[in-house]
């Protein structure tokens, strides 16, 4: 039986890693211990090399399971969508949508050359079913009978997307035929203690979104970290962790509202998330383009300020869009005065603003037409006196004052009545 053991000791350059830690002898060692155990239950089971700690008063041996093992190793045992009795299982029935989007998340970054990553499988087993050993320190050896299941306890949806994609006949399969996952396994075979531990392991604090937009690799995600860069209305006006832009601070938006412009100005709807600008290359080309159409558009609005046509709120307006853009950091009165006045100052006006540079959009080389863009500047009142926004993105609120519609029907309608304004047709 030639195991891969025996293909690093005949090869050592085959020894992964940046430094000489391994030597032959130890390599030889290791070959030495498993290799009969290997042998011993050869078609009883599976061996592995495992990584040991303990917690919490269990033993946790982290192994590393193949994809096409994943699933026949592993089972989660979910309450039943019409089971009533939470004792029927320990993980929450499965939300296929959210399959979907890690099988999504998995083609978009395997099919595009791009590093992509899976949280470890969290799993139990009782003790008593499988056999393991300490070698030295925390390295342990495990066999599992092919009898006994490893029951998720964290991960179940992460399993089926495996499941899934290596059991579809094409490409996809081979997309992950050759990789191994992780899956921490906790020595703990009671269920009730092996539902706390589900219980307990959703006790996180969700990452808000702002992060999730900050920390994107590509897509609307990556073009909207470049767009607050290069974008002098946004550049440190914007707040990039927190979900709110906050009271008493320099910043006007978050890198959230900045993510749905882009989505919009591309796709003409926030929730798009451009996959298709899927390498360095393509979300330069698409950030640069549309940072280039933001810096001439606010530079253009705040020229505005000597049209003496405009009303004094357009005018007003204007000039502090000309002033926030020419500094590298505000007063947070400055900051305020822009949320609360003008409707670029909000989430819902840039969706709409994004909406309007769609309409702009050539689709072949995804170049915005400047003539409309100036349009956009010269016919479309931006304050919050302006005609478009009454009764879409803002409405009386039965009090004497206004409230703001986040609807995205009302962005849609705060759209059409943009676009009877300037005279453009539907789209």
């Amino acid at each position: 039986m030639v195991t891969e053991i025996d293909t690093l000791s005949q090869n050592p350059d085959n020894l992964e890693g940046n430094s000489s830690l391994v030597t032959p002898e130890l390599t030889q060692a290791i070959k030495n211990s498993i290799q009969p155990i290997m042998v011993e239950g050869y078609r009883e089971g599976q061996t592995f090399l495992a990584i040991g700690s303990k917690h919490g008063n269990r033993r946790m041996l982290q192994i590393n399971v193949h994809a096409n093992e994943i699933p026949t190793l592993l089972r989660a045992r979910s309450v039943a969508e019409e089971s009533n009795n939470p004792n029927s299982g320990k993980n929450r029935p499965i939300d296929n949508r959210h399959v979907e989007k890690i099988k999504n998340y998995i083609r978009e970054r395997a099919q595009a050359g791009n590093k992509w990553i899976l949280g470890t499988i969290t799993a139990n087993v009782d003790p008593s079913k499988i056999k393991y050993q300490k070698i030295w320190g925390d390295l342990y050896v495990v066999f599992i009978y092919n009898s006994t299941s490893l029951e998720i306890t964290d991960g179940q949806h992460r399993k089926k997307a495996i499941k899934e994609l290596i059991e579809f006949e094409g490409e996809d399969r081979d997309l992950i035929s050759q990789v191994t996952f992780p899956v921490n396994l906790v020595l703990e075979g009671e269920l009730e203690q092996c539902q706390t531990d589900f219980r307990d392991m959703a006790q996180t604090l969700p990452i808000a979104q702002s992060l999730l937009v900050a920390y994107g690799g590509y897509g609307k995600d990556a073009i909207a970290k470049e767009v607050v860069e290069q974008v002098n209305m946004f550049r440190n006006k914007t707040q990039k962790i927190k979900s709110s832009p906050g009271s008493k601070t320099g910043y006007i938006y978050t890198i959230n509202y900045i993510a749905k412009l882009v989505s919009c100005s591309f796709a003409g709807n926030p929730a798009n998330k451009l996959s298709e600008a899927n390498t360095d290359n393509l979300v330069q080309e698409r950030a640069k383009e549309l940072s280039d159409c933001l810096n001439y558009f606010f530079v253009k609005y705040s020229d505005t300020v000597n049209d003496l046509d405009k009303d004094n709120n357009w005018r007003k307006m204007a000039k502090l869009t000309g002033d926030i853009c020419e500094k590298e950091k505000i007063h947070w009165k400055q900051a305020t005065e822009y949320r609360d006045n003008c409707i670029l100052g909000i989430s819902v006006g840039l969706e709409t603003l994004g909406d309007l540079l769609y309409c702009t959009l050539d689709h072949e080389t995804n170049f915005f037409d400047r003539n409309k863009v100036m349009q956009l500047v010269k016919e479309i009142d931006w304050s919050r006196q302006g005609e478009c926004w009454k009764d879409t993105l803002i409405s009386p609120d039965g009090k004497g004052g206004i409230k703001l519609n986040t609807s995205r029907s009302s962005v849609s309608a705060a759209k059409e009545n943009c676009l009877k304004q300037l005279g453009w047709s539907k789209i």
